[in-house]
């Protein structure tokens, strides 16, 4: 219930919720940190992690553990605090994980910090990832950032290495059953309807001021859907 409602940015009664069981005296353990410490990212609360945190280590004498650090790094990076997200993982006695990296890259994105970001992807290529979505992070910030020839080198870099970018996908209720749905695809029996609607639904989005823009990857939820973790569970 408390990583429910810390998920959904209800972060005030994700906590009343812990207050509630420690009163009970259930005593937390590693799961409940990371269920109360991520309700605190999730809603912007900074100093309420923190102080999680540090009782976590006096009070109930939880050793933090890898997911723990990856939470702060959240935490801080969700609220701008860049340096601060970027010292939990170098000082951290654990070696950062791809995802971490891409937490702290994502955060860059958001809150406009190109050279760290720069310095995080680094970090990040170094570790030679094989799932495109790293990669497609990487790229939408440097496109956000105008720099086209950073964008360049990192497109080449996914084709030395071979890695390729799944086309993306929607799953669309039929009625019956779930139907997927591919970029470009025209296997459908029902292609030639479906995309001259599609083309209609864009004029009018236009007509209303839709205009399109290339997002990043920020939030857990995104990274999810490409099977990457903000935070490790």
């Amino acid at each position: 219930m408390i990583l429910g409602y810390g998920m959904k940015g209800d972060g005030g009664t994700a906590l009343k919720l812990f207050e509630q069981m420690c009163e009970l005296e259930i005593k937390p353990d590693i799961v409940t940190m990371v269920a109360v410490l991520t309700a605190c990212s999730h809603s912007g609360l900074v100093a309420q992690g923190q102080f999680l945190f540090k009782k976590m280590i006096d009070v109930y004498g939880i050793v933090p553990r890898l997911e723990h650090y990856a939470c702060m790094a959240d935490l801080f990076g969700r609220a701008g605090l860049l340096n601060k997200a970027k010292e939990v993982i170098t000082g951290m006695p654990y070696k950062a994980t791809l995802s971490m990296w891409a937490t702290l890259i994502g955060a860059c994105r958001i809150h406009g910090n190109t050279v760290m970001g720069e310095w995080a992807a680094g970090k990040l290529l170094e570790m030679k990832p094989d799932h495109s979505g790293y990669y497609v992070l990487i790229a939408n910030m440097y496109a956000a950032a105008g720099c086209w020839s950073k964008l360049a080198e990192v497109r080449t870099y996914m084709r030395n290495l071979g890695v390729r970018k799944a086309p993306g996908c929607a799953w669309v209720d039929v009625g019956t059953e779930f139907s997927p749905f591919l970029v470009g695809d025209t296997s459908n029996p029902h292609s030639y309807e479906i995309y001259p609607l599609m083309d209609g639904l864009n004029e009018l989005m236009k007509d209303v001021g839709y205009v399109r823009r290339e997002e990043f990857v920020s939030s857990e939820e995104e990274f999810e859907e490409m099977n990457i973790v903000g935070n490790v569970y």
